[in-house]
C-alpha cells in the first residue's frame, strides 16, 4: 500500500473564529515542503493547537501554539543539533491587505494576515516555524571547538597578523 502524505486541514478564518473553534494535530516534519530544505534531517514531528476568538470589538483573530524539535545544521561543525521549538502567536484576521496596510505598526503585539475561506493550516504552521529557527543554530558545546574556552580555541590565522606586520621571519 502506498504511503498517502497527511491531509492538512483547511479552514474559513473567519468563521473558526466566530465559532469559537479550536483543532489540535501533529504531523511529520517532511510534509512541511519550505522548512524542509532547512533541515539536517526530516526526523520529528510538529504538534500544534490552533483556536478561533473574536474579541470584544468582533475583531477575529486565531491563537496558534506549537512545538517540535527539529534537527538543523551546526554552523560550526555541520553535525545535527536538535533545536526545541515551543511557539505561540495571535494572528489577527483582516479582509484585505489595505486594511492591514491602514494599521499602525507596532513593534511589539500580534501579527496581522488576510484571512480568508481557504487558510490551510500547515501554511500557518510553517511561517511561524521558519519564524522561530535561529539564523546560526550552534551546539552548546560544539564537537568542532572541542569544548574549548575563547581564549582556548585554536585560531589558524592567529600568527597572519605578525607576518603581515613583519615580525615573523622565515
Amino acid at each position: 500500500m502506498p504511503h498517502r502524505p497527511p491531509r492538512f486541514p483547511v479552514i474559513d478564518g473567519f468563521e473558526f473564529a466566530a465559532a469559537g473553534r479550536s483543532m489540535r494535530g501533529a504531523w511529520p516534519v517532511e510534509t512541511f515542503p519550505r522548512l524542509r530544505g532547512l533541515l539536517h534531517d526530516n526526523a520529528g514531528a510538529v504538534e500544534c493547537e490552533l483556536r478561533g476568538v473574536r474579541d470584544a470589538h468582533g475583531r477575529s483573530r486565531l491563537e496558534l501554539q506549537l512545538w517540535a524539535t527539529l534537527a538543523l545544521t551546526c554552523r560550526s561543525c555541520l553535525g545535527a543539533v536538535a533545536v526545541n521549538v515551543h511557539e505561540q502567536a495571535t494572528l489577527w484576521l483582516a479582509r484585505s491587505q489595505a486594511e492591514i496596510d491602514a494599521q499602525q505598526l507596532a513593534a511589539e503585539g500580534p501579527d496581522s494576515i488576510v484571512g480568508s475561506k481557504g487558510m490551510v493550516v500547515r501554511d500557518l504552521v510553517e511561517d511561524e516555524l521558519l519564524l522561530a529557527l535561529p539564523y546560526a543554530p550552534r551546539h552548546e558545546s560544539c564537537p568542532a571547538q572541542g569544548g574549548a574556552s575563547p581564549a582556548e580555541r585554536r585560531r589558524p590565522f592567529a600568527g597572519l597578523r605578525g607576518l603581515m606586520r613583519g615580525r615573523i621571519r622565515h
